[in-house]
């Protein structure tokens, strides 16, 4: 009988792994464009930094998803891991701004290796029963993660130094690969496979509807990475950091109640809700004056968004067989950064004619889109 237990051993140090390598990239994020401006790039150097990372990640992701299919997963996921490692702690030593980019380009590589690694790994230790809770769980890992990082890393480089920072990234990411090293990774059956085909592997074919919800879903994350900090400070809302604390313990503490709710009932109606709760938060959002709509739109945005993406991870792995979980996972992450991509260059072109406050609520019907789809798709699978 199969083992019903999520927190088993390797699912935690996974989650550790995980979690750590998340906060060791993470903080780098808001404090990079700061250090190449301090080397006199351009603006479009200092564009190029988020780009040519988002270029390496989505790239590398159909190779590392085929790879995964009959391959050991765990030594994958240990080789990324250091490849983050050593790429992190050569950025001090580079202040040649088209080396810096080139290594950008690399890091993402890395990056979306071990994010599509770390997952599949998650998915080999959940009993199939409860998927949805489990990977509700799992993303704890990354958007607590994150929350916590973007903050520190801005702490440590205003009170300290870059420098500092590299190397507090650098000791994260070492824990995180020995984490690694307590993890019991299944090796998948070997089987005659398809032969790769780069295309197919960016979007798996049997993934593709929670893909293209994934980059719908995404514009709204765009819009609050983008823009809500300058709403802040046109709004003169000194606590913005309330709205990140807010979304991401909402989001937490409603994973074992939403991930039980997926496993049960599927995942239409979980999303169906989740969306309505995203659009709500993004018109709530655009009317704040106060921390009070502040704090409003963010534990709706927490229990929305928040439950829409791994709702849409686990559809995407549900639906292709065992052994291409990665590919699968490959598909939803790229699919993320794709729906990141766009949101930022349209939305960025759309603010030099409407206001952020318009944007938001634009932005907003993108969870209705997701809704009307969800349902429409609902109706299908009755019929």
């Amino acid at each position: 009988m199969e083992n019903q237990k999520i927190f088993n051993k390797s699912f935690l140090f996974i989650f550790t792994s995980n979690f750590l390598v998340f906060i060791g990239f993470e903080m780098l994020l808001p404090i990079l464009p700061a250090y190449m401006i301090s080397l006199d790039a351009s603006p479009i150097q200092v564009g190029l930094v988020t780009t040519l990372f988002t270029v390496g990640a989505v790239l590398i992701r159909p190779f590392a998803g085929y790879f995964l299919i009959d391959n050991k997963r765990k030594a994958l996921a240990i080789v990324a891991s250091a490849m983050l490692m050593l790429i992190t702690f050569v950025y001090p030593f580079l202040n040649i701004i088209w080396m810096l980019l080139l290594l950008r380009l690399f890091h993402g590589a890395a990056w979306g290796v071990s994010t599509t690694a770390n997952s599949t790994m998650a998915v080999d230790s959940i009993p199939k029963s409860r998927l949805g809770e489990g990977l509700g769980y799992f993303s704890v890992s990354t958007t607590v993660g994150a929350i916590i990082a973007q903050s520190l890393g801005i702490f440590i480089y205003d009170f300290y130094s870059f420098d500092i920072v590299i190397w507090s990234s650098v000791i994260l990411s070492l824990l995180a690969l020995t984490a690694l090293l307590f993890v019991k990774s299944s090796v998948p059956v070997k089987r005659e496979k398809e032969p790769f085909r780069f295309f197919d592997m960016i979007f798996e074919r049997n993934a593709w509807f929670p893909a293209l919800l994934t980059v719908i879903s995404t514009l709204g994350f765009g819009a609050i990475i983008t823009f809500l900090v300058v709403f802040g400070e046109q709004q003169n809302l000194d606590n913005i950091f309330l709205f990140f604390l807010v979304n991401a313990t909402v989001s937490t503490l409603l994973r074992p109640y939403t991930g039980k709710w997926y496993d049960r009932n599927g995942p239409w109606s979980i999303i169906i809700v989740s969306a309505i709760l995203g659009f709500l938060s993004l018109v709530v959002l655009s009317f704040a004056t106060n921390d009070f709509y502040l704090i409003i739109s963010a534990i709706l945005f927490g229990a929305g968004y928040g439950t829409v993406m791994p709702c849409l991870q686990t559809w995407a792995v549900q639906n292709v067989s065992e052994e291409k979980s990665g590919a699968a996972n490959a598909t939803f992450f790229s699919s993320f950064d794709v729906g990141v991509g766009v949101s930022a260059f349209i939305l960025g072109m759309l603010a030099e004619w409407v206001s952020i406050e318009m944007i938001f609520r634009i932005v907003s019907f993108s969870f209705l889109v997701v809704a009307v789809l969800v349902y429409k798709d609902y109706l299908n699978k009755k019929k």
